[in-house]
């Protein structure tokens, strides 16, 4: 367990405050600003496709658009470590969506697996990987609907 080098508590907090901050976004229909929660250089990797900020800005608006779809996130197992002046994350995450049959099932359960950078005082991700572990189908199902490709995914 060499390479085992937690955060302080500080740190713990103000990232995990971030990853709230992701998710409360994602969950309220203000996916257009979470963009502006990642470095210059940040990308998103997972079932939405490979997305730099610009990618993530017009993922984000067209997704905000659609007010239909009600979707919460549930996180726990938080794992923080340095490494070097970032911190890795690994985040285990449930995802419940109305378009999920039945709505009482998560949609998808999975890690995120994250790379944070502090900017101006400031902790961002730097990187997010969403890794589907269970519900994969409907992880792709769903990015194929914001896309509006609903045919494509299944």
């Amino acid at each position: 367990m060499s390479d085992y080098r937690p955060v302080d508590a500080a740190t713990r907090v103000e990232i995990e405050q971030l990853i709230a901050e992701m998710l409360y976004r994602l969950d309220h229909n203000r996916a257009d600003t979470t963009w502006e929660l990642y470095t210059e250089d940040g990308v998103s990797v997972g079932p939405m496709g490979d997305m730099d900020r610009e990618a993530m800005k017009a993922w984000g608006a067209k997704r905000a658009r659609q007010t239909d779809v009600v979707g919460r996130h549930f996180i726990g197992g938080v794992r923080l470590v340095w490494d070097g002046e970032e911190v890795e994350g690994t985040v285990q995450y449930l995802t419940f969506r109305d378009a999920n049959e039945p709505q009482t099932l998560p949609a998808s359960v999975g890690e995120f697996r994250e790379r944070y950078r502090r900017v101006d005082g400031r902790w961002l991700f730097a990187r997010r990987e969403i890794v589907p572990v269970f519900g994969g189908r409907a992880a792709a199902a769903h990015a194929a609907r914001v896309a509006g490709r609903e045919g494509s995914a299944q």
